[in-house]
């Protein structure tokens, strides 16, 4: 049992069942295990519906996530227009995903999770590693992003990658003390840097792909917010043409009705000439 694995299954708890769950697991832990379990904190309720959605939900977040490359290579080449479509499609998304964050955490919206939620989903927009953390599921704490330079995301996630990373690293076997064994060893070295390299060529490859992937769902996002915008373009036109025949038919009206008072007014002054004569 490592560290990752418990913390994978506390952050998937609601943050009332959190702490009665961590002391459990920390007990059922090894002394030094125990300990790291009795460290991990209690996520706020803001970081705990982004754990949860990025558990229920990882397409349409991922879906949120890849219009980040695309914003940031509108503001790098100056285009305009391209960054106020996809901003607005942005501020849709955000608010989308904040609302199925709630959803599928079972949650009354209230105004501070939201708060936490949409900020720490603009903060991965802005920057990868906020992204990483997000996908983690392991938040602990709200993201926030100044508009510029990087998000802090210092003590934002329970197990960082990196401790991930050496909770997963192999040992390395104990070095041979005969010289024939330090000849095996350094060939077994050598096979371990070609299945570096292979390995390293491979995630290359889905990088790649990603990219790809990453580029065609920003072109696809960008096409439906255009087309967006066309029709609502059109719906204003038809307002706007509906309110001008509106407002002829209302000046007609009022005309109608003056002409009608200057009919009753005459009729009136008729009437009372009759009597008086």
């Amino acid at each position: 049992m490592t560290l990752e694995e418990i913390a994978d299954r506390l952050y998937a708890l609601p943050p009332e069942e959190f702490t009665a769950a961590r002391t459990a697991e920390a007990k059922g832990a090894g002394k030094e295990l125990g300990r790291q379990v009795a460290g991990l904190r209690k996520p706020t309720v803001g970081a705990w519906l982004v754990n949860t959605l990025a558990r229920a939900e990882p397409d349409l977040l991922d879906q949120l996530l890849s219009l980040g490359p695309a914003l940031a290579e509108a503001q790098r080449s100056g285009q305009g227009d391209a960054l106020r479509q996809l901003g607005e499609q942005r501020r849709q998304l955000i608010g989308a995903v904040t609302g199925r964050a709630f959803e599928v955490g079972n949650r009354p919206v209230a105004a501070a999770a939201r708060a936490e939620v949409e900020s720490t989903l603009e903060a991965a927009l802005a920057d990868p590693r906020s992204a990483d953390a997000v996908r983690s599921g392991q938040l602990v704490r709200a993201l926030s992003y100044a508009g510029f330079g990087e998000v802090d995301v210092t003590d934002a996630v329970a197990v960082p990658a990196t401790a991930k990373a050496a909770a997963a690293k192999p040992k390395p076997p104990p070095q041979p003390k005969k010289d024939v064994a330090a000849a095996e060893a350094r060939a077994l070295e050598a096979a371990g840097a070609l299945d570096d390299a292979v390995r390293d060529c491979e995630q290359a490859r889905t990088a790649h792909a990603q990219a790809e992937t990453t580029r065609t769902d920003a072109e696809e996002a960008v096409a439906a917010a255009e087309q967006a915008l066309h029709e609502a373009r059109e719906r204003r036109t038809e307002a706007e043409e509906a309110e001008r025949r509106a407002g002829r038919a209302a000046a007609k009206a009022e005309q109608a009705v003056r002409d009608a008072q200057a009919k009753a007014e005459k009729a009136r002054t008729a009437l009372d000439k009759l009597r008086r004569s």
